[in-house]
């Protein structure tokens, strides 16, 4: 390759670093504003129009300009300088699935405090947990616990194995506290049972289980733990090796705002001789090559790749101690509100050691579709129907503000209804 085209070539695909701002990004907030000045020049990294209000982060996140920016101009470059690839081993690809993501795989591990070989780069977690449902050995009438909150992508491997090989795959109802929780978990277990297969943070209700304690038990009965932390990573702060799980898996396009299709799927080192590969390419019986066995499953996006690592910066620049303050500080702020609300229901746990950034909730004499779509049609603010109320996620692009307008209608419909004009 001439010193020209290698130019061309590099120059082309290379992706905006986070300390230099990219044309037309927003600059980042100086360190000395006021902690509500800072969020408001975060939210100028966002893209999404003043006028509306996104609250359904649970669903996807808004990515901020610095991914989408990642994403586009890769993908641009790939497109242009598409002539240049040599295949040689030293020089960029224009594809991903065909080598490891060292890079993109070591920052994620550190923000999950893992190793980067226990870390596979996957699109979701419904992948990552058919990796895991799929993936270990398990006989007739063996046994997995879960919670009867999973999301479909948390359980819908287990049942594909009970009905077709005949393991047992048992949802348990989350209790009020987390003392209710593990004695459920613990009541349930018998010699047959195998896994306890349960989320980090619940979907439809935001429920925080208590993931270190069911972990432990996990271990001290001789079953595995695999968390499903689609609703966690970039929400709270992650630790998988004080957690003690044994694998642990995430949807990154919700809470850490990377681009839809960007998942991750952690196996502690002594669990992955024991995984077989549920997708099976050129290095799926390489027992040397880590996690990387398991993100064989043929050409994938690498511009995603390149916003998903950009999403990945933009977190470790915020910090997840302070993302975690944040988001819950406004969540905590929308059930006080709605607790001074006639009407208002909070369907989400109360117990402190259980709430998140999420909360569902819902107003005597509405059900959830149209308490959706009257917080849309008269404030442009999205939530998600979610059963008989809604589920309402904050995150760093929102303020309390926005959340104190939630409030203020919510105390509109509760007092006025609904008219017949809408």
């Amino acid at each position: 390759m001439s010193e020209l085209s290698r130019r061309g070539f590099l120059g082309a695909l290379a992706v905006p670093a986070m300390t230099a701002a990219a044309p037309g990004l927003p600059p980042w907030p100086d360190a000395n504003l006021s902690e509500e000045e800072f969020w408001a020049s975060i939210r100028q990294q966002f893209t999404i129009p003043a006028h509306e209000t996104f609250f359904n982060t649970c669903t996807l996140g808004a990515m901020p300009r610095a991914v989408q920016d990642a994403v586009i101009e890769h993908f641009r470059g790939s497109a242009v300088t598409l002539a240049h690839w040599d295949y040689r081993p030293e020089n960029p690809d224009w594809f991903a699935g065909y080598r490891p993501q060292l890079e993109l795989r070591g920052k994620l591990a550190a923000l999950i405090h893992a190793d980067a070989e226990e870390v596979a780069v996957t699109q979701n977690a419904t992948l990552g947990m058919n990796f895991l449902a799929h993936g270990i050995d398990l006989r007739p009438g063996d046994e997995v616990l879960s919670t009867d909150q999973e999301h479909p992508g948390g359980r819908c491997g287990w049942e594909l194995r009970a009905k077709r090989e005949g393991m047992v795959w048992k949802p348990l109802p989350i209790g009020q506290s987390p003392e209710e929780i593990v004695r459920a978990f613990s009541a349930a277990m018998t010699a047959r049972t195998r896994v306890l297969a349960f989320p980090h943070i619940t979907s439809a209700l935001g429920v925080v289980l208590p993931v270190k304690r069911l972990c432990a038990l996990a271990r001290e009965r001789g079953a595995l733990s695999f968390v499903d932390g689609a609703q966690a990573v970039g929400q709270v702060r992650v630790d998988v090796r004080d957690l003690g799980c044994d694998a642990y898996y995430s949807s990154p396009h919700k809470w850490l705002l990377a681009p839809a299709g960007s998942g991750l799927l952690y196996v502690r080192r002594d669990r992955l001789p024991g995984l077989w590969t549920t997708l099976a390419s050129s290095e799926w019986d390489n027992q040397k090559a880590g996690a990387y066995r398991l993100m064989q499953y043929g050409t994938g996006n690498l511009s995603l790749l390149k916003g998903f690592e950009a999403a990945v910066d933009f977190h470790a620049r915020l910090g997840s101690q302070r993302v975690e303050q944040r988001v819950m500080f406004l969540a905590g702020r929308l059930r006080a509100g709605l607790r001074e609300i006639p009407g208002a229901a909070v369907y989400s746990r109360l117990h402190p050691e259980l709430t998140s950034a999420t909360t569902n909730w819902g107003l005597r004499g509405l059900n959830g579709a149209q308490l959706m779509d009257e917080l849309w049609n008269r404030e442009r603010i999205r939530v998600r129907a979610s059963g008989p109320g809604v589920r309402q996620c904050c995150h760093i692009y929102n303020s309390p503000l926005e959340v104190d307008r939630v409030l203020a209608l919510a105390r509109t419909l509760a007092t006025h209804g609904v008219s017949k004009s809408g």
